[in-house]
Parts: structure tokens; sequence; C-alpha cells
């Protein structure tokens, strides 16, 4: 989350060696001298430059190069070597007001932001021969085209550690993502697969010291507490295993096996669950789901970062037809938005010993109409989205809660799509679909709107 888009900026004039006029040139001659039109050119530099202030801040902007050439159309060669500084770097050439003469060349993604016809025509040109290119008619559409490149980056720089029991598909969710390698190839992102059993000695490394101030933070936030003190340490003592694992196998991304860590009676000996761990990583914008479902994590790693938040995920039932449920154990408390206040919570107790602790959160505390569902298929190459519109928030003194209430526009035949997909959803505060539908075009996955 921490990445930025390195983005070199060209800009482009065709000033001209003297004057004359024709079919493709014509105005006042006092207009067409070459100091004129170099007078022109530094203006529409200078206004570029000041242009650029407004792009996003998830692009590092290098310095902008001053592309100009004449009338053979030849870019001079000291341009081109200003271009080709810090080339491997580049995520994408910015080129804007005229052309850029065999910029293809390099085969670098190229947004042209210019409002008509010279954007449309290189753009064509660039795809034509299999140069990635987008066109930008102004500001609003660079940041929206980078926003979707961004979070292209953002999982193509995933690795994800998944503690597995090694069965695939998994007891509890056949319709998983059985082959990484899909996911690896189609999209960058990297799955680091490692027995279960392994997080454990590093869950022995963290001591109570350690452990215990966080414990209490959270335990003190608390509107409400029905899990001892004791217990609940061995819930952060796993989830700094976690990232003291992640850092060990240069991971960014967790989950889990449950079923099967569960049937081995481990954390019921150890007297804990991963639930409070999911809900942490996410808070600091670390991908983390549950179950080994590769589905939804791809899906939670792309949506987090397109909505820079972080999301819940759960098993949905249909109430009505207009009616879903959906519940889990692990919401998380920044789903507004990364750099907005939590939301409230009570910390309960996964079981009924009390201990495994989960936070029960009121996802009405959304700050946005809508919530958006997603889920990728068996095959990694289509989402399923849908919208909806949180009713009411339940709580379970057990076992996976809270429930989520959402009105939906035919939550029937959602259920019915979701037979190509699977089970768990990922759900994030806010209306998305439209967002995710344009990173889909970057990332060339399909989307089916439920």
């Amino acid at each position: 989350m921490n990445l930025k888009l390195v983005v070199r900026p060209i800009i482009g004039c065709l000033t001209h060696s003297h004057f004359w006029e024709g079919p493709c040139r014509a105005g006042y001659a006092e207009d067409m001298t070459p100091e004129a039109e170099s007078s022109a050119a530094d203006k529409a530099f200078a206004a570029a430059v000041e242009e650029l202030k407004k792009a996003t801040p998830e692009i590092n902007m290098l310095e902008a190069v001053d592309a100009r050439y004449d009338e053979k159309f030849v870019v001079p060669k000291e341009v081109y070597a200003k271009i080709e500084e810090r080339m491997e770097e580049v995520d994408f050439f910015l080129c804007m007001n005229w052309r850029i003469p065999k910029l293809e060349r390099y085969r670098k993604p190229v947004v042209i932001m210019q409002n008509g016809n010279e954007g449309i025509d290189f753009a064509a040109y660039c795809r034509s021969i299999g140069v990635e290119a987008y066109v930008a008619m102004d500001i609003r559409d660079l940041n929206e085209i980078a926003h979707a490149l961004w979070v292209r980056k953002v999982v193509a720089n995933t690795r994800a550690l998944i503690l597995t029991h090694g069965s695939m598909p998994t007891f509890g969710l056949q319709s998983v993502i059985r082959d990484p390698e899909l996911i690896r190839q189609r999209y960058g992102m990297e799955i680091v697969k490692m027995p279960y059993q392994d997080i454990f000695k590093y869950m022995d490394q963290i001591t109570d010291e350690e452990a215990m101030p966080i414990a209490e933070k959270i335990y003190g936030n608390a509107l409400d507490t029905k899990i001892r003190k004791d217990w609940f340490v061995n819930d952060i003592k796993y989830y700094l295993a976690a990232k003291r694992m992640m850092d060990v196998y240069d991971c960014n991304a967790f989950s889990t096996a449950c079923h099967e860590l569960c049937t081995s009676e481990i954390p019921q000996n150890r007297k804990f669950t991963p639930c409070t761990c999911h809900s942490l990583l996410k808070d600091e914008g670390i991908p983390s789901g549950c179950e080994e479902d590769l589905n939804a994590l791809l899906a939670m790693t792309i949506m987090q970062a397109a909505a820079n938040r972080p999301a819940f995920m759960g098993n949905p039932n249909m109430e009505t037809d207009e009616l879903l449920r959906i519940h889990h154990a692990v919401p998380a408390l920044k789903m507004n938005g990364y750099g907005k206040g939590p939301l409230k919570y009570k910390l309960w107790a996964f079981t009924g010993q009390g201990f495994g602790g989960k936070l029960q959160v009121d996802f009405t505390e959304n700050e946005d109409k809508y919530i958006t569902l997603g889920r990728f298929n068996p095959m990694a190459d289509t989402i399923c989205v849908k919208r909806g519109e949180v009713m009411k928030s339940e709580y379970d003194m057990v076992y996976c809660s809270p429930y989520y209430y959402i009105k939906m526009d035919d939550a029937r035949e959602f259920m019915h799509n979701l037979a190509g997909f699977g089970h768990h959803q990922v759900l994030i505060f806010g209306d998305y679909i439209k967002m995710l539908k344009q990173i889909s075009k970057v990332m060339h996955f399909k989307v089916l709107e439920g």
C-alpha cells in the first residue's frame, strides 16, 4: 500500500523551422515564426508542469521532459537520452500536448493526456502494435487511470503467506483456486505455501511482555468485553507470530487453514483462534483471509487497494429475495478508510469456553450508503461483484459473528451466480463497482455484476 507509480512525463510540442502555410498549417505569420512558436512552447510546457501538481499522490512524478521537434518529426537524440533516464523504474510514460514520435520503441505503457485527435490516434496506433496505451482527456482521467494501474502494481507486488494443511481443495472450501500459478501468471501475485504448524515456533518466541500491551489496548478500548485477557493475549501472540513469519518469508499478505487447524486441536490447547489476527492485519493494510481462500484473498487484495480501506469477508445466506446475510468473525476497524478513525467495537469470545477474540462491529456506521461484495471464480479470471446496503447488524455470543443483513435488488439471483464462484464474500464500504470495472480493463479480468 506504500508503493508509488513511477511516471515519466513527456511534454511534446511541434515547432517549425520557418514560416509557411499549407493544408496542415495555417494562421497568422507573426504567430508562426520560430521565435513565436518557441515562446508558445515555453508557455505550454510551464502550464503542463503546473497541471501535473494535481496528479494523485499515488504517482512519483519524475522530472518532465521537454520534447520539442520540428517538421522532420524526429525527436532529437538528447531528448531521448533524458527520457531514458531511470527507465527501469518507470511504470508508464505520460505524454502531454503532442505525440512523441517513436516513443513506442520502448514498449512501455503510455498514457496520453490530450483532449483531441492526437491522443486517440496515438493510443489506437500503440494498441495496434501491442503497446499498452490509454487516453486521458484531463487530470481527472489521468488520476483514474493511474489509480487502476497503481492497484495492478500493488497486486503484482503482493506475496501471500498461506499456511496450509496441504490438501487441495481444502475440506471447507471446494471452490478454491487450486493452482496458485494462475494468480502469479495473470496478476504477478505470488503465493508462498507453508505447513500451518510452522507458525507455532514463531508464536513460542513471542513473550507476554511483547503481546500484553497490544492486548490491553484492544481490551481497554472495547465498549464491552466477554473474554479473559490472559487468553486474549494468545490471539495477539498468533498475530505477532504471523507478522514475524511474513517478515522471514518476505510476504505482505496472509491466510491460514481453518478447518484443519481446528481439528488439530492446537487452538484448543493454546486457547486462541486466528480471527483477531485477520482483523488487525487488514487494519494495517495487509490482506488477510480465512481458510486458505485464494479467491477471496485475490479479491481482497484488489478491493482493499481500490478503496484504500480494509475488507470484511464472510459466508452469504439468502434471507429473502431482497435480503442477504453475511457472517464471519473478522471485521476490521478502519473500514471507513485508512487514515480515518476506527469503528466502535465489542470484544467477545469465539468459543463457549471463552477463548478466541472476535471484534463485534456495527456496519451501519458505514459513512457510505452502499457496500460492495466481490469474489473470484476458481479459474481466477472473473470476479463476481454486487452492490448492497447494510440494513442492520446482529451478534452471536459464540462462533462466527457479527451478522450483517444487506439489502440488494435480487439476492436470489446473486446466490445463483455464486454457484460459479464459491461462497466467501469480500465486503468493503462504498460503491466500487465502476472502479473495479476500470481496474479489470488494465488487469484483464472479467466482471460479472451479480
